[in-house]
């Protein structure tokens, strides 16, 4: 039995591939079975990049580590874009809204390693999305908590101590402080520029004070008092999920 070389050339052509398959399927339009069979599809693919990635990490090729993490940003924002389009079908908007940011997201990060049309049209899809589909929040909620520092997801050193910086990328893998323990909730406040947009008014009261679901503006049945002013209800804190290592 001999083990099959396979070129960098290769690999990202197959890359390049795979994406403009998933690009098909990211309309509201398309089937719902097959952009779930995509998403599965997305996962087994993302372990074949991951398998690329510890080869060139295991040989400290940097760069090469790092253009494949790009590739897992895309896959993985091709994929929460899939997953936004099937829970909104689902009327979960909630989660539909999760996973456009989680999209954003990888984005992002990816354009920290390369910046070309492809990444720009799928960064201009999703931003189309959120403008036509979503309500808009004009405020978001915003948690302020006392917490430890915690230590550094590359070195795994206290991320006081260590020399990486926070948000930049090391070998294939995202910078971030892990292993934080939060000491106390200080406050939470309505914001306009949320470190996390996840965290968004979910229900509200109107004049009457019916509360009203903020994505579907059905009243849920409840009364509140707006004495005080209007009622609001928020997602108060998200753990962050996405994958960048």
């Amino acid at each position: 039995m001999t083990d099959k070389t396979i070129s960098f050339d290769e690999i990202r052509n197959d890359y390049f591939d795979f994406i403009d398959s998933c690009g098909k399927f990211n309309f509201f339009t398309r089937s719902k079975r097959i952009q779930s069979e995509k998403v599965v599809e997305c996962g087994h693919y993302l372990q074949v990049i991951k398998s690329y990635k510890k080869q060139v990490i295991d040989k400290g090729v940097e760069a090469l580590a790092n253009e494949l993490f790009h590739m897992q940003c895309m896959v993985n924002a091709s994929r929460s874009s899939l997953l936004m389009w099937i829970a909104l079908k689902e009327e979960k908007f909630n989660d539909a809204w999760s996973d456009l940011v989680d999209a954003q997201e990888y984005i992002s990060i990816a354009l920290k390693i390369k910046d070309y049309e492809g990444v720009r049209n799928l960064e201009k899809r999703l931003q189309g999305a959120e403008e036509a589909i979503f309500p808009g929040w004009s405020l978001y909620n915003s948690p302020g908590f006392v917490e430890t520092i915690g230590n550094c997801s590359i070195c795994g050193e206290l991320f006081s101590l260590c020399d990486h910086v926070e948000n930049k990328i090391y070998m294939g893998q995202l910078c971030q402080r892990i292993d934080r323990k939060i000491v106390r909730a200080d406050h939470f406040a309505f914001v306009r520029n949320p470190r996390d947009r996840r965290c968004i008014i979910t229900k509200i009261s109107g004049d009457d004070g019916q509360e009203i679901d903020y994505f579907t503006w059905e009243k849920t049945g409840e009364t509140k008092d707006n004495s005080d002013g209007m009622y609001a209800e928020a997602i108060l804190f998200k753990i962050p999920t996405l994958d960048v290592s």
